[in-house]
């Protein structure tokens, strides 16, 4: 059997996105277990691919899997409706499937996966061959997915989670052959040592697809990932939700990361303040086995939206943990929710400006978005706030929802000042008067200068985004449509 696995990406909006090229490791962690079959890859986050293409692609397929999230489910859609032109079995899979199973009401779905794939789809791909086709009959008994028996929904028995990460095959990477993938102007791979989140704030949807529950791999199977990955990448980026939750294990993997030479690949991660504050001396093992940057999400200014939101964060933790990884050149990609419950619109400037005030190193600005499953969704609907119902903007950069104090057009318009109050000045001078001398000072950030070349590369991209943030929105764009 021939498998036609897709990325279906989105074409970004305002915003990093543009920048993050990260290779489709949901897809490249579901190829190998069905390895006896032949397999091919559109990724469409990587690059637009014409439509006669992906007709020439779909002519020699079997079966078309798809892997979505949310704001990229109208490309998904798309390439579904292509797919059935050759009638061809098509079940979607990733972040949307898991939160929105309804997706499979559309009758260019046939399938879609709930949670991890890793072993259902092989159940899947087994009943296809055995049967030659999809039915009611036959999906009854597959746990975790959904499907359609005339009109109405069916959702099977939910499965339940691979407990033992270990267990899984290595990552096909193969399938991504030699396209290029990138990190803000760096040559990145990455990979995944642990799933789920036990932490409960109120917008993240991490625990509906991956669980509550944190499950790991042992240090040994991710040094595995680490040598199988690209030695074309400068960096490696970790996809956990939360790496950092277990400082022993960190520690473990940076002894295994020196011990086996590969402590001369740039590494990132995304962590807990609290984490880093308590175990300083891992951070110090971090650093020298090649950890460059993490990402934290520290939200808002406030702590009373902190508080809201369930982060379970002061300030005074967020300023010292600012300070150890500065202090040892580890670059801070921070976090900043625009739009927080109960917060006015100088509030929300405030909390912009926060991200100034720390000399974080970037910046995402994210409107607050209500994902099905999570509680911010529960209580924007009961609340009446959720104004859009387009799946695609819910990018965490075009506001689909307002607030108690904000209207979405407001809340457009602070996410697009708070990206321009924070870079224009960077782009024209000052990123250099503010960081330059902590470059220069500390030997442990002299690795930025190595990674200026690809920044530089990228200049087309940052004139684009420089264009975005400084074009207003209209009005009308913010409608009530829902």
């Amino acid at each position: 059997m021939n498998i036609l696995y897709v990325n279906a990406g989105h074409s970004g909006s305002l915003g990093l996105d543009s920048f993050l090229r990260a290779p489709p490791l949901a897809l490249m962690y579901l190829s190998p277990t069905v390895p006896e079959h032949k397999r091919y890859l559109i990724d469409l986050k990587s690059k637009p691919i014409k439509e006669d293409a992906l007709h020439r692609m779909m002519a020699k397929a079997d079966l078309v899997a798809i892997s979505s999230f949310t704001p990229s489910i109208k490309n998904a859609i798309y390439v579904a409706s292509l797919a059935k032109q050759h009638n061809l079995p098509v079940v979607i899979g990733g972040y949307h499937a898991s939160l929105i199973p309804e997706i499979v009401k559309d009758p260019t779905f046939d399938v879609a996966v709930r949670q991890e794939g890793e072993v259902t789809f092989p159940e899947l791909v087994k009943t296809l061959e055995k049967d030659g086709k999809w039915t009611p009959d036959n999906l009854k008994n597959i746990k975790g997915i959904a499907y359609r028996k005339d009109k109405e929904l069916i959702l099977t028995d939910p499965r339940p989670l691979i407990e033992n990460l270990d267990t899984l095959p290595m990552p096909d990477r193969d399938l991504i052959g030699d396209t290029r993938y990138e990190y803000l102007g760096c040559s990145v791979d990455s990979l995944e040592s642990s799933r789920g989140c036990v932490n409960n704030c109120m917008f993240c949807c991490v625990s509906v697809h991956c669980g509550r529950k944190w499950r790991r791999k042992s240090p040994e199977r991710v040094i595995c990932e680490i040598e199988q990955c690209s030695r074309k990448a400068r960096m490696i980026t970790f996809q956990d939700s939360e790496y950092t939750i277990d400082m022993k294990r960190v520690r473990q993997i940076c002894d295994l990361i020196i011990e086996h030479g590969l402590d001369q690949r740039w590494y990132s991660a995304q962590g807990r303040v609290d984490d880093i504050v308590k175990d300083v001396e891992t951070v110090d093992h971090m650093v020298e086995s090649g950890f460059r940057m993490l990402f934290i999400g520290i939200e808002s200014a406030f702590q009373s939206s902190l508080d809201k939101i369930g982060k379970n964060l002061n300030h005074e933790k967020i300023k010292e943990a600012v300070k150890i990884l500065h202090d040892r050149g580890v670059a801070i990609y921070g976090s900043i929710i625009i739009g927080n419950i109960g917060e006015t619109y100088e509030m929300v400037k405030k909390t912009a400006q926060y991200a100034s005030d720390l000399e974080l190193d970037i910046t995402q600005f994210t409107a607050l978005t209500p994902y099905p499953g999570t509680r911010l969704w529960d209580e924007a609907r009961e609340k009446g706030w959720i104004e859009d119902g387009d799946w695609t903007h819910y990018d965490f950069v075009r506001p689909v929802m307002r607030t108690d104090l904000l209207t979405r057009l407001q809340i457009a318009e602070l996410v697009k000042n708070g990206y321009r109050d924070f870079y224009l000045p960077d782009i024209w001078g000052g990123f250099w008067w503010k960081r330059m001398p902590r470059f220069l000072k500390q030997q442990n950030f002299h690795w930025f200068f190595k990674w200026l070349p690809g920044i530089l590369q990228n200049t087309p991209a940052y004139f684009q985004f420089i264009k975005d943030i400084s074009t207003p929105f209209k009005v009308e764009e913010f409608d009530k449509t829902p």
